[in-house]
């Protein structure tokens, strides 16, 4: 959905942020998001993209009359082939401020990386580092596109893994599928995320750790 740039103040505005704190999240200078809510300015999808990950994951619903609103539920969808980089925005927005755990189980490593590429992961990357964001990740032993460190990794068993992955992080827990099109879930309860979290950390003090000759 294209936004409009009153859209984009009011969600600002309803999300309890100013527009210098939306900018420097979102990565893009202050005066090309005033140009792009006073529309002096195109801009690209990327941008706008960049801007709805990290209001709509505060509540911020945008309607398709150009409206917009403060949102009750607690489950926010994203679909299509860029989900994932849309959860990923949304996993850095939510522990910034404070820093904390980014929790994976049944990680697949390469067809992660075919989905989100090498420069957003690197720069994912870099910003978690820079926010104090740790990572843990669940893996199959022989996956060959582990990213060193390794000890931030466990092997489970073949029989235990799974092709639908499912992210932990803050009060979040997200689920991913890729058929019949690519869709993550996220539950914003900090229950949920709470219960997920206990069973992966029994995967992860029983699982195996990984150990590769190179050292990068």
């Amino acid at each position: 959905m294209r936004l409009t740039g009153p859209q984009i103040a009011a969600g600002i505005a309803l999300a309890g942020m100013t527009q210098e704190g939306l900018a420097s999240e979102a990565g893009i200078g202050r005066s090309t998001l005033y140009k792009i809510i006073n529309g002096t300015a195109a801009y690209r999808e990327e941008t706008i993209r960049k801007i709805s990950a990290i209001l709509e994951p505060r509540g911020i619903e945008f309607l398709p009359s150009q409206g917009v609103r403060k949102k009750e539920q607690t489950v926010t969808t994203y679909t299509g082939e860029t989900c994932l980089q849309d959860l990923l925005l949304d996993v850095f927005s939510t522990l910034q401020e404070k820093g904390g755990e980014f929790l994976i189980a049944h990680l697949d490593e390469g067809r992660a990386l075919q989905s989100i590429g090498n420069d957003f992961l690197s720069e994912q990357l870099r910003k978690r580092k820079q926010a104090n964001i740790t990572c843990r990740l669940l893996v199959r032993e022989d996956d060959p596109n582990l990213i060193p460190p390794y000890d931030t990794y466990r092997a489970i068993p073949d029989e235990s893994f799974s092709p639908y992955p499912f992210y932990i992080y803050g009060p979040k827990l997200a689920l991913l599928s890729w058929q019949p099109e690519p869709r993550v879930i996220i539950i914003d309860d900090q229950r949920f995320s709470d219960s997920a979290r206990k069973l992966f950390d029994i995967a992860w003090n029983t699982g195996k750790q990984i150990v590769r000759g190179d050292k990068k």
